[in-house]
């Protein structure tokens, strides 16, 4: 039997879609930075999976736990395939859909409000909604070809899935606010299954592998750019389902590189595949619990498909659906949106000596303390959120350290007897950006991190350059100039020639930028409404909005690094008059979704430069 013959077997697929100031010279006296760099494409060491037994187990029933989660799932025992759902010790057997056509593929949303599923009730596959106690069905695409495969956003503000178009799939991502479609992807022959890694800020999907004669592969890519993705399995046989686990970092899947499809779980960077399952038969359609203690799954031991479930390393396993129509696309509900942990860099103290700190969640640890006439400022992390980089006069002018998270391991990068300032990271991690007066005047300079003597001067004009950032892609570096008379928001794509573009060009000081982690958005900081403020603007030059209104000086924006909120800041908390240079100044956080202000680090000290640590995710560099 062909390859094209044994993909067209497959369970679960439709017929027919198988398939120094700024510079050294801000307003307020004091060095001031844009925002760290907070990278997409994080690498990272994540843990091994559990041990597994070897061999792995056979699929052999045991005694069903005493467990009340809900799954929602596809079953035939009513003559087509229908929606069902059930708690998880097969209890509470409850009926969602009722119609001629087959429904399939059900998606609880992270909020637990509704279910996604496929039907072809209307002649097409798409997508249509339903509550989970069965009311409240209604369409939610309207393909024309089809649409399959729904995913939700860790936030349930946005469904992703597969669109049929006639050169082929699309993977396609709906805004449920607004019904704004987009589309990701099309790349990649035969995108499907995606799935949200639980931050938000990555897909997994299986995809035809390019260079494998129509092998199947697991690939993963950033929201901010999906032209941009590395393929996790690359493996002989099939890969497909990827589902992530509720902490990001392993990744489930159904493999048939064994000959039938079996469930296999890898670290969320590809590394450590294993296989879960054994056994003649087919288990498919991996769905991790809430808690990310056990995955359910399809498995057809018996002759027709049943449900099971599993502890995460392959044991324990244990029957939980035994009727003889097919029964399959088990599905917990999503786990809600991980929750970050801000860990902030800041400087901290008044004047030219501060000090570094840490912050977590209210708590500091210095990891290079105050002393005299030595000032540690402008801190950015590494992609990976295991070093940092900073500038420190130790030696009487302004270097670029780079260390270890907890301060071990001090490197002097530039060894300069000129000022270097505001080191940002490359998104691979391999250079660092920052700005030097060197050459006589402000300029931007790269530098390697495993050769410090390959620096490059990448603007090289008369005026003064400074504030760098990095774009998602690597490709770009915005930064401030006044080569025009007055500081504007520049951008250098490096990929074009070094072609370089005015963004801003308006006669107030636009200075400190800081690129989006996830868009094409920069913030920056502009005097053109009178006082300092925080302004946002398209990395295109287009649709500037401001975003603070405060009589305060509000500086140095800086990124969470799922690009949801701004942090800055800001001296607003005082009562005395707030001018640029007026202590005390405290951390701010400006939420684009609620446009809503929170102060997250406002004592009695003074914090400036805030850049908040990555999280850590795979490699999306090839």
């Amino acid at each position: 039997m062909t390859r094209r013959a044994v993909r067209r077997m497959r369970p679960l697929r439709w017929i027919a879609l198988i398939l120094v100031g700024l510079l050294g010279l801000s307003g307020c006296g004091a060095v001031l930075p844009t925002s760290a760099w907070s990278d997409l494409f994080q690498p990272t060491a994540v843990p091994q999976t559990p041990p597994v037994p070897t061999p792995p187990p056979a699929i052999t029933p045991t005694r069903v736990p005493q467990e009340t989660e809900r799954l929602a799932f596809v079953s035939d025992r009513t003559g087509n395939r229908e929606i069902f759902v059930m708690n998880v010790d097969g209890s509470g057997l409850a009926r969602l859909t009722n119609d001629p056509g087959n429904d399939e593929s059900p998606a609880w949303s992270p909020n637990r409000q509704l279910i996604a599923f496929v039907s072809d009730r209307d002649g097409t596959p798409n997508i249509y909604l339903i509550n989970p106690d069965g009311t409240g069905l209604r369409q939610l695409t309207n393909e024309g070809r089809g649409a399959v495969d729904p995913a939700w956003s860790p936030d349930s503000e946005r469904i992703a899935y597969v669109a049929v178009r006639s050169t082929g799939s699309v993977l396609m991502i709906l805004n449920l606010a607004d019904g704004n479609r987009s589309e990701f992807s099309r790349e990649l022959s035969d995108i499907a299954r995606p799935s949200f890694s639980p931050d938000g800020r990555f897909l997994a999907f299986s995809a035809l592998d390019p260079d494998g004669e129509e092998q199947r592969d697991i690939f993963l890519a950033s929201l901010a750019n999906a032209s941009r993705f590395i393929n996790l399995t690359n493996a002989e046989g099939d890969d497909d389902h990827p589902v992530f686990s509720p902490d990001g970092r392993r990744i489930a899947f159904q493999s048939r590189r064994d000959g039938t499809w079996k469930i296999y779980v890898m670290n969320a960077d590809g590394a450590a595949a294993t296989p879960l399952t054994e056994g003649p038969g087919d288990a498919l359609n991996p769905s991790w619990s809430r808690d990310g203690q056990r995955l359910a799954f399809a498995a057809n031991q018996s002759g027709a498909f049943n449900l099971y479930t599993m502890r995460d390393n392959g044991e324990e396993i244990q029957q939980i659906s035994g009727h003889r129509a097919n029964e399959v696309a088990p599905a917990f509900p999503s786990p809600p949106r991980l929750p970050i942990i801000a860990t902030l860099a800041v400087a901290t103290g008044s004047g030219g000596t501060r000090s570094l700190n840490l912050v977590t969640q209210g708590q500091e640890q210095t990891l290079r303390a105050r002393t005299p006439l030595v000032d540690y400022i402008t801190p950015a992390w590494s992609p990976d959120g295991t070093k940092i980089a900073y500038a420190a006069n130790l030696d009487g002018t302004y270097n670029i350290y780079v260390m270890n998270a907890d301060g071990t391991e001090l490197v002097n990068l530039t060894s300069s007897e000129a000022n270097d300032l505001h080191p940002v990271w490359s998104p691979d991690g391999s250079r660092i950006a920052f700005e030097s007066d060197r050459n006589g005047n402000w300029e931007i300079f790269v530098s390697a991190l495993d050769d410090a003597s390959n620096v490059r001067n990448l603007t090289n004009h008369p005026g003064d350059d400074g504030n760098p950032t990095w774009s998602p892609d690597g490709t770009r570096i915005a930064f401030a100039s006044n080569r025009t008379g007055h500081f504007d928001i520049y951008v250098l794509d490096m990929s074009a020639g070094m072609q370089l573009r005015n963004i801003t060009n308006h006669p107030a000081t636009d200075v400190f930028p800081a690129w989006s982690p996830v868009s094409e958005q920069i913030v920056f900081r502009s005097d053109r409404a009178g006082t300092n403020e925080l302004f946002l603007v398209e990395s295109d030059g287009r649709r500037v909005q401001r975003l603070t209104f405060d009589q305060a000086d509000n500086t140095t924006p800086a990124w969470a690094p799922t690009g949801e909120r701004i942090i800055f800041a800001s001296n607003r908390s005082q009562s005395v008059l707030r001018r640029p240079g007026t202590r005390n100044y405290g951390i701010y956080s400006f939420d684009l979704v609620s446009l809503t202000i929170e102060a997250i680090l406002v004592n009695e000290r003074s914090h400036e430069y805030p850049a908040w640590r990555p999280q850590q995710r795979p490699d999306l560099h090839p």
